[in-house]
């Protein structure tokens, strides 16, 4: 009798630290800072291909999650202009409920400021776009045999639109575009706490004027 209760103790113990293993796991990506390189095409109208550096920092406890990003593109997101950038910041704050010992997924609020910038020469003349968004989504993060891997599916809404012309004020406009976006991520381990990920991340802008973008990432991440 005595056997057997000792039996199903160490059972019971191993599959609770298996458990607990497998759910560790499953956020070891969630605490990380990173930095990437990527290559963005825009997908409609007059698109063009540019190289970026990027920044982003993941927080979790407790179901809590937090990520901040910063994107910097060199180049201009639509041909034509001959020079000119984008800067991209976004936020997102959510909770993860797990699903399965290697699967936690949950909601997210999301916010987005988009800054396209670009210049003629020959015009000599500069304009930039400014779009807010705000909105939320769709959040998941999974451990496989091989990999870590996190994704989001998320649609948010226009708050505000301003365009700049040289010489002119800036034009406020009362439309706003909305932004639906996707994303995955795969990271693999490298040695110690450091992590080699590639990423594909797709931004759509349901107003004409803006672009989107189809983004291939890859970077080196320090979890902590």
């Amino acid at each position: 009798m005595k056997r057997n209760r000792l039996f199903a103790v160490l059972i019971g113990t191993g599959l609770l630290a298996a458990t607990a293993t497998a759910e560790a796991s499953i956020y070891s990506v969630m605490n990380q800072a990173d930095v990437s390189g990527n290559v963005q095409g825009t997908t409609n109208q007059y698109g063009n291909t540019t190289g970026g550096l990027g920044v982003r920092g993941s927080l979790f406890s407790n179901g809590l999650f937090g990520t901040a990003k910063y994107r910097h593109q060199f180049g201009t997101a639509d041909q034509g202009d001959t020079s000119g950038d984008s800067n991209t910041f976004g936020l997102k704050i959510g909770y993860l409920f797990p699903a399965s010992p290697i699967l936690a997924v949950g909601p997210y609020l999301g916010y987005e400021y988009n800054r396209f910038s670009q210049n003629d020469a020959y015009l000599n003349s500069q304009s930039s776009q400014s779009l807010d968004n705000l909105g939320g989504g769709l959040y998941a993060a999974a451990s496989l045999p091989f990999a870590n891997v996190t994704g989001y599916l998320g649609y948010l809404g226009g708050v505000s639109e301003t365009s700049h012309v040289t010489g002119f004020p800036p034009l406020r406009y009362n439309r706003s575009s909305n932004l639906l976006q996707l994303g995955v991520t795969a990271y693999y381990p490298l040695v110690a706490n450091l992590n080699f990920f590639v990423g594909l991340h797709d931004d759509d802008f349901t107003q004409a004027g803006a672009p989107n973008l189809l983004r291939g990432t890859v970077g080196i991440g320090a979890a902590f």
